[in-house]
């Protein structure tokens, strides 16, 4: 069933595809093709610039790129690299040598926030991370660490005022990432709605090996 819990606790600070978000939510988007991707994420940068608010985009640096050129038919401002809004590749913030590492992309993700909110007249931030670049890394290995991430990223998020969705596009991704990533979010949009998921297993259970897909 799904459910605004924004509505019904703290007071909704960012939307995605029309549903409200509150502070500290971390929701996994489920799309189809870039311009479904497109349709999502530039209402919930644009509204943001223009709210004053923290931007942060984790992309492929040609998919970060091409996404800011559409960004700024909605914020004229970003198309002279708007101070608010960031892009980062994943060779600078969660791949070492090639290989994914949680721990790294935990510690950049945590400095840039902290970073941010001390250096910035912002007050609240919003961070997208379009995977797609994961695609060629899919392996039960990579899988387990990615679930992990998402698990302990989840807890994080409420170290400051800032909400989080997570980009996996179905046309690239299959249930053997798609079923055990879902597990590690609260929150799941699909076809227009945010459904507060049953599935969800909470970041004491990231030792369990049946929770994060292990055989």
């Amino acid at each position: 069933m799904a459910q605004n819990r924004a509505e019904a606790s703290s007071p909704a600070v960012a939307r995605v595809g029309g549903v409200p978000l509150a502070p500290g939510d971390h929701v996994c988007v489920l799309y189809r093709g870039r311009a479904e991707r497109n349709e999502l994420m530039a209402p919930f940068f644009a509204d943001g610039l223009r709210e004053g608010h923290i931007c942060l985009l984790l992309a492929a640096q040609g998919e970060g790129r091409a996404f800011c050129d559409v960004l700024a038919t909605e914020v004229p401002s970003v198309g002279a690299e708007s101070d608010h809004l960031q892009i980062k590749g994943p060779e600078e913030s969660c791949l070492q040598d090639g290989s994914f590492d949680r721990d790294r992309m935990l510690a950049l993700l945590h400095a840039w926030s902290g970073d941010m909110f001390r250096n910035s007249d912002g007050d609240f931030a919003r961070l997208a991370a379009d995977m797609s670049w994961a695609q060629p890394l899919v392996q039960p290995g990579f899988i387990r660490d990615l679930v992990r991430y998402e698990m302990e990223a989840t807890c994080r998020l409420t170290s400051y005022p800032q909400v989080r969705i997570c980009m996996y596009d179905l046309e690239l991704f299959n249930g053997d990432l798609i079923i055990p990533l879902v597990k590690a979010h609260p929150r799941v949009w699909l076809s227009g709605m945010v459904v507060e998921n049953p599935y969800y297993l909470a970041p004491s259970m990231e030792s369990s090996p049946t929770a994060v897909g292990e055989n």
